[in-house]
């Protein structure tokens, strides 16, 4: 699903609240509706359009009750900056996430190789006598757990905080492409051209668009700027491409 219909869909706050319910545990529609206030009947068509953005799956009980669930491991970002607006979307797979985990048990520093069938270091075992495998205790498997959900919460903070940074570092950055871009530009409307290049490489259809002006206005002032050595375009699926110049490179 596309980022944008997917918050066209969470705008609901009511929504909102079935995935927070859901999000702890499977519930039934005559549960949703009570611990939110709200009619079946609305419930029912909330639930609805959750299941067909694929948020949401259901599931019916030995006593044919219907129970919904999450059904997806996703990431909705939205970034909004005085310079940019981004909406991303990252489906995350369960069963990427259980083969990850696998792997890196079995890669797990500590643990002894294993060499024709035996365990090097461990004594032998007696003829006839076939060695069975100690269960690890409960509470032990339980604290690792624990331990490593820690380290899970911590990594997010400091991945908050490096995004953070990140976003102070762009503004700031901007802030100076900008002045720089002031300095060089004839007119406003190359201040405009060079500000949408620096964002990203575009056609001129979308600089016609974004600007609202006839692409003559548009080709001529690309022109100019490209004779001056500020940007230059690439051919790609017969469509031409601007962008602002790297260092080094040559115009086409």
């Amino acid at each position: 699903m596309e980022p944008a219909k997917l918050l066209d869909i969470l705008g609901n706050e009511n929504r909102r609240k079935i995935i927070q319910l859901l999000a702890n545990r499977p519930c039934y529609v005559s549960e949703i509706s009570g611990r939110l206030g709200v009619g079946p009947k609305a419930i029912i068509n909330h639930l609805s359009l959750l299941e067909q953005a694929g948020l949401i799956e259901c599931s019916v009980d030995d006593q044919r009750r219907k129970y919904f669930n999450i059904a997806n491991n996703m990431r909705l970002e939205v970034s909004v900056s005085p310079y940019a607006y981004t909406v991303s979307l990252q489906d995350i797979s369960f069963e990427m996430e259980r083969r990850g985990g696998i792997q890196e048990k079995k890669g797990s520093a500590g643990e002894a190789p294993e060499t024709n069938g035996e365990i090097q270091g461990a004594a032998p075992v007696a003829a006839g006598k076939k060695e069975v495998p100690s269960r690890p205790d409960p509470s032990t498997v339980l604290l690792k757990l624990i331990g490593r959900l820690r380290e899970l919460k911590q990594r997010r903070v400091e991945l908050a905080r490096m995004q953070q940074q990140l976003q102070a570092d762009y503004t700031e950055l901007m802030d100076n492409c900008l002045d720089s871009i002031e300095g060089v530009a004839k007119n406003p409307l190359e201040c405009e051209i060079l500000f949408e290049l620096l964002k990203d490489e575009t056609t001129v259809a979308a600089l016609c668009y974004n600007l609202r002006l006839h692409p003559s206005i548009i080709n001529a002032n690309l022109i100019d700027l490209a004779e001056r050595g500020f940007i230059q375009y690439a051919i790609r699926n017969n469509q031409q491409y601007w962008k602002i110049c790297e260092m080094g490179e040559e115009n086409v």
